[in-house]
């Protein structure tokens, strides 16, 4: 049941004879494309904001990664654990702070930043 060209109809479904994929082409000649590699950053990121459940004065909570594992320091630091006392506050000075809605970063103590701090950070630099 073959139909010659002038009885072939054009239309949804039916692309013209000359523009339709050669016999053995592939649409995608390249082939799907490879997911994009996770860095070490994101992947910290995303372990320590996955949630986990934990057991708090005898009820179930879930909360972050990274929140329990802060709870924990905290608790062991009371505790009088000094290595998880010390680890506790290393991760607050670490920590951005908000204040009137602006992150303040804090930097290591070296001479580059005693430079950029001693530098007016409120100029727009547009001079």
């Amino acid at each position: 049941m073959s139909r010659s060209s002038k009885d072939y109809e054009i239309g949804r479904g039916r692309p013209p004879k000359a523009t339709r994929w050669k016999k053995g082409k592939s649409a995608n000649p390249g082939g799907r494309s490879s997911a994009r590699p996770i860095g070490l950053l994101e992947m910290i990121d995303r372990l320590l904001l996955t949630s986990v459940k934990i057991t708090r004065d005898g009820e179930s909570k879930r909360v972050t990664a990274l929140e329990a594992i802060l709870e924990q320091l905290w608790s062991k630091g009371i505790a009088g654990d000094r290595r998880a006392r010390a680890v506790y506050l290393r991760c607050r000075e670490l920590a951005p702070q908000a204040a009137d809605g602006k992150v303040q970063i804090t930097f290591a103590d070296s001479e580059y930043s005693r430079a950029f701090s001693a530098h007016d950070v409120g100029s727009s630099g547009d001079e």
